[in-house]
């Protein structure tokens, strides 16, 4: 579902597709908002559990076009340059990698992203690493994330590209739940006692040789 200030910017809105003139947006300022249930995200989605259903499980977004003004941080380095400025708010469920149990994660993440001519302008970033760095910059934080603009920009890939980038490598609870720190441990012990006693038990070819000696 989408919800565009200016419907001329959004050509398609349509199934897992919203297509709009990302040049046309940031030369004309205009916005762009709407929400999409993570279950349709299918990139997302590899590899996490089954999400809440209704509107927990929705992401929520909005987009903004702008020029840049070289003012702040950044100075020249998004001087004129046309940006896509998004922000995106969803509660996925994800599995902590240490006790195993599904936890919600919030997101609420806002990216800046400076449009290109092609994807040779995105070999241009090291540079931009470079001169972020002798400016003394946070590169992730002060200097837009480069991508190649288009008439017809999927604006909801996009999204789902910065869902993912928002998503710990190694999810984890920041205090697991101890009933299933405690099952983890309980699992754990059981394993181990299982794997001494596989470890002690005598092989029946060693008890059937000994027999042998005695007779």
């Amino acid at each position: 579902m989408v919800d565009p200030v200016d419907k001329a910017v959004v050509k398609t809105s349509a199934g897992n597709a919203v297509i709009v003139d990302a040049y046309a947006m940031a030369r004309q300022g205009q916005q762009a908002s709407g929400e999409v249930a993570l279950v349709r995200l299918a990139r997302f989605m590899e590899g996490l559990p089954e999400q809440a259903a209704g509107e927990a499980g929705l992401a929520r977004w909005a987009a903004a076009g702008e020029i840049g003004k070289g003012t702040g941080k950044t100075g020249g380095v998004i001087a004129g340059q046309p940006l896509l400025r998004l922000h995106i708010k969803a509660n996925p469920v994800l599995i902590c990698q240490r006790c195993n149990a599904p936890f919600v994660y919030p997101v609420d993440a806002t990216a800046v992203l400076q449009l290109v001519e092609s994807e040779d302008d995105l070999d241009d970033e090291l540079a931009d690493l470079q001169d972020a760095q002798e400016a003394g910059l946070d590169f992730a934080a002060d200097v837009p994330e480069k991508v190649v603009g288009s008439h017809r920009f999927d604006l909801l890939a996009q999204i789902e590209d910065e869902l993912i980038l928002s998503i710990p490598y190694v999810p984890r609870h920041e205090v697991c739940p101890e009933s299933s720190v405690q099952a983890a441990g309980k699992k754990a012990a059981s394993d181990d006692a299982s794997q001494a006693s596989e470890v002690k038990r005598p092989s029946p070819f060693a008890v059937l040789e000994q027999l042998k000696r005695k007779n």
